[in-house]
């Protein structure tokens, strides 16, 4: 694109596909790394892991997901809103069993399937991790067959591991009651905050230099004019400033305080009225 040659860029800084490249360690998500990683260690049967849209769930998912060792062999699932068999099919499929010759199975075959293949990873002294985003639209059937699939275990561990990345109703949809036999099984559960004000500008400045320019700072007062408008949320901040640049290309390669406000205005994002209200407005989400 041109405007981003203008700027001397080598890529799109503020691209919303999750690159592992572009990631910023910013403090909560530092933290909520440690406390994934801390436990899967410890062998916890599930972790959950909350955060509002656009709050870099998914780029700390693959972040976890490229650094799993040996020890793991690991099923991810995008699309939760299956039924238990569909659900348990999926899971088949994700660590390399033939579709095909699942197809007509019955949820107790493959049940059986999936038993026998994690008998066979624990003489190997390996689990199987199995990660659910989007985990909010699992629904109650799901949920259940979830909490019996880490019942597989032997005498002294846990033959999988489950990680739940769920936006922040998931923790109300955990908390009821019929639903307290999985809450107990929740070895942690913590919640991915947006950035600071602070962080907000060294995430822009990281990107400009991911993307070829390590000399390009954002000035303090345009750094606060987006945090005001994006409160941290990297998504907000990318789709901000992916249209601050279009409009400083416009006027003349100024990127200032105004830029960053009339970037806002043209996507509609109003100044604190908060975070999920602005992705609402932005992405449609509910």
């Amino acid at each position: 694109m041109k405007h981003l040659e203008i700027f001397g860029f080598t890529e799109d800084p503020f691209r919303l596909t999750p690159d592992r490249d572009f990631f910023f360690p910013s403090r909560g998500h530092t933290a909520m790394a440690d406390a994934v990683r801390f436990g899967i260690n410890q062998g916890d049967g599930f972790i959950v892991v909350l955060g509002e849209v656009g709050t870099g769930k998914t780029m700390l998912l693959r972040m976890l997901l490229a650094e799993m060792g040996s020890q793991f062999v690991t099923a991810l699932l995008l699309s939760p809103q299956l039924t238990p068999r569909q659900l348990v099919q999926s899971i088949l499929c994700d660590i390399g069993f033939a579709e095909k010759s699942l197809a007509r199975a019955t949820l107790d075959r493959l049940l059986r399937a999936l038993n026998d293949y994690l008998f066979r990873l624990s003489e190997r002294n390996q689990k199987l991790l199995v990660v659910v985003d989007e985990a909010q639209d699992l629904n109650d059937d799901s949920i259940e067959q979830l909490r019996l699939l880490s019942n597989f275990e032997s005498d002294k561990s846990k033959w999988l591991q489950i990680i739940l990345f769920g936006q922040p109703e998931l923790e109300a949809k955990l908390a009821r009651p019929h639903l307290r036999q999985l809450r107990q099984r929740v070895g942690i559960m913590e919640t991915l905050t947006p950035l600071s004000e602070k962080e907000t500008g060294l995430y822009v400045n990281f990107r400009f230099s991911r993307a070829g320019r390590g000399d390009m700072r954002l000035t303090p007062p345009a750094r606060r004019e987006l945090f005001n408008h994006t409160g941290g949320c990297p998504r907000l901040i990318n789709k901000t400033m992916g249209r601050a640049l279009l409009v400083a290309c416009a006027n003349g390669g100024e990127l200032h305080q105004k830029t960053i406000r009339e970037a806002a205005a043209s996507l509609r994002l109003k100044r604190q009225t908060g975070l999920a209200a602005n992705m609402r407005k932005l992405f449609g989400k509910p």
